[in-house]
């Protein structure tokens, strides 16, 4: 069977687009209409008229739950998921689950048809719940996910992320690195400790428990400073690199160096996660593993929306390439 994304690829149009064109919506431009419509006829495209009946049906939003929506990461993939349902002539309606119970949250909303779909942020890896309500509901699980959960997931790789930062950080010279990390449960807090691990481990270095520090579960500032502190407090000589859980975390780490009179990257080299504001607020500007905040937010849409008119995604479980942007915070010991 034909899909609607093999007509908009043909078109070279979005996805989106060939929607508006099969609901004969008049925002899309005629000379777009004709090129849709002979594509969709060359491919033999029928429509699901049982999906477009249930899209009449609906109520034009998609749920996002999401834990703290005055983290600069989850605000930078709530703007890519915001925009792209836009795109699909859908709403957001924002669930903050700091504190709350997200299945109580998601089921709530689903008895009272409150939304067609919804992504999830931040379900934690020892999750049960997801595959159950999937089976009845439209659902993708976005950076974070449940783990040995066939619910469709978008994320990156933080186990390869983590271990290249330490990396980074031996060929540097360095051979005490430390690690802030979280308290949480979610599966990137595991890969990114089992990253480290791994790298201290091949580059022949020991992991030591007194270079570990840990933030709460929501990576509040506070908490930051009081990890920032205990990881600080070790002696000079024994701590030379730290690897922080995020930008926002690398961020107090320095702020408590400088109370310390410890000099970024002189004394202590520092690379943050996910290449927020919080990298280049002051200097030392902070070298930091960059997430594709935005494309991870319109990517879960995307699958979303197949999902909710009955079709497979192509991926069910899509990882989005990082990156490494070097910056003034560390510095070759060699």
């Amino acid at each position: 069977m034909i899909t609607i994304s093999q007509v908009a690829k043909k078109a070279g149009v979005s996805v989106a687009t060939v929607s508006r064109v099969m609901n004969k919506s008049s925002s899309v431009r005629p000379e777009t209409v004709l090129k849709v419509q002979k594509v969709a006829n060359e491919l033999g495209y029928i429509p699901n008229f049982h999906a477009r009946n249930l899209r009449k049906n609906s109520t034009g939003t998609i749920l996002v739950l999401l834990p703290n929506i005055t983290n600069a990461y989850y605000v930078r993939i709530f703007a890519g998921l915001n925009e792209q349902a836009k795109e699909y002539g859908f709403n957001i309606l924002l669930s903050n689950t700091s504190g709350r119970d997200q299945e109580k949250e998601l089921y709530s909303a689903i008895k009272r048809k409150q939304a067609d779909g919804a992504v999830l942020i931040a379900v934690s890896r020892e999750e049960k719940w997801v595959d159950t309500f999937s089976q009845e509901f439209p659902i993708v699980q976005c950076c974070e996910y449940a783990h040995d959960c066939e619910t469709p997931h978008i994320s990156i790789d933080n186990y390869q992320a983590t271990y290249q930062a330490i990396q980074y950080l031996v060929n540097l010279g360095h051979k005490k690195i430390g690690m802030i990390s979280s308290t949480n449960h979610f599966n990137s807090t595991w890969d990114r400790e089992l990253g480290y691990r791994d790298g201290l481990r091949d580059a022949g270095l020991p992991y030591s428990d007194s270079r570990m520090s840990y933030v709460d579960d929501g990576y509040s500032y506070e908490s930051a400073l009081k990890a920032a502190k205990q990881i600080l407090s070790l002696p000079r000589d024994q701590l030379d690199a730290v690897f922080c859980v995020s930008d926002e975390v690398a961020f107090a780490l320095m702020v408590v160096a400088m109370e310390m009179n410890i000099k970024i990257p002189q004394d202590l080299s520092v690379i943050g996660m996910d290449d927020t504001n919080y990298a280049t607020i002051l200097h030392p500007h902070i070298t930091s593993v960059a997430q594709p905040c935005s494309l991870l937010g319109c990517r879960a849409i995307d699958m979303l929306m197949k999902l909710m008119r009955g079709e497979e995604p192509e991926d069910k479980y899509l990882v989005l390439p990082h990156d490494f942007v070097e910056r003034e915070s560390t510095i070759s010991r060699i």
